[in-house]
């Protein structure tokens, strides 16, 4: 489907992952992201001008967030259209798509996709109940309730993982050991001073009235060992994951340039 869609070498960054209630945890998302890609695209030399449209992708709302991709585009000192896109865990690759297809047919040279996310401090909506007994309102937490609850299957997505675990009749010694292979391939990355890490990942600068701070690292890393994880209990009863099988929450974002030019 996709023929003449490229991703630039180089063309692309990841903010370090910072731990629920970290570093990142005060921070608006859609400001600090677009403020880190005005860094990048300057300190890359790259034209920021050749962006003619953003696709922010954001899972949780932030304040002002009602204006979107508009918004992180004047962060990022540009004055473009944008959409703004939403779809709980396949944000990201939702707005890939996106931005794939109109490079794809033609409407577009160059785009921008814009990550951005804090799970920290999400937001708590109330919407009014005139008719709800004592004029109670409806309530809902986005971080927490949407985690567990999935209103087209009234479950979680933990119980999605279960079944796809029982369908297959994975056992939890297999999923610990893929998470000891995968906490392994991380600390490889961090081999020679973190010299694969640094090929992808772009450093978060915080500015207060008195001074900056820098995070260049992973924030919450939890070191694993195959005793350690052998000793926890699944979250779920009859189930097989277990915390350490369970990607943690973090803030953090991220970039992709989409373009039609193979470089």
């Amino acid at each position: 489907m996709f023929n003449n869609v490229y991703i630039p070498y180089g063309g692309y960054y990841s903010t370090p992952f910072c731990k629920w209630q970290g570093s990142l945890q005060h921070e608006n998302s859609v400001e600090l992201g677009g403020q880190t890609s005005k860094r990048w695209f300057e300190e890359k030399g790259y034209d920021k001008d050749m962006i003619k449209y953003l696709y922010l992708g954001i899972t949780i709302g932030q304040k002002s967030f009602f204006f979107g991709a508009t918004y992180a585009a004047n962060e990022m000192g540009l004055r473009i259209p944008g959409q703004t896109i939403m779809h709980a865990c396949v944000t990201s690759t939702t707005s890939f798509y996106n931005a794939g297809l109109a490079v794809e047919t033609g409407n577009l040279e160059t785009t921008y996709c814009l990550l951005v996310d804090r799970t920290s401090n999400g937001p708590h909506t109330v919407w009014p109940k005139p008719k709800g007994p004592g004029g109670e309102v409806i309530s809902e937490d986005w971080n927490m309730d949407n985690m567990q609850y999935d209103p087209s299957t009234g479950k979680g997505m933990l119980t999605t993982a279960e079944n796809v675990a029982e369908e297959n009749e994975f056992t939890k010694e297999e999923a610990d050991e893929l998470s000891l292979i995968r906490y392994q391939q991380y600390l490889d990355a961090l081999a020679n001073d973190r010299e694969f890490q640094k090929k992808y990942i772009f450093p978060v600068m915080l500015k207060t009235r008195k001074s900056t701070k820098v995070i260049e690292e992973d924030e919450g890393i939890i070191e694993s060992t195959k005793e350690g994880i052998a000793k926890l209990k699944p979250h779920m009863p009859g189930g097989i994951h277990t915390y350490a099988t369970m990607t943690h929450p973090a803030d953090h974002n991220a970039n992709d340039v989409i373009t039609n030019q193979d470089s």
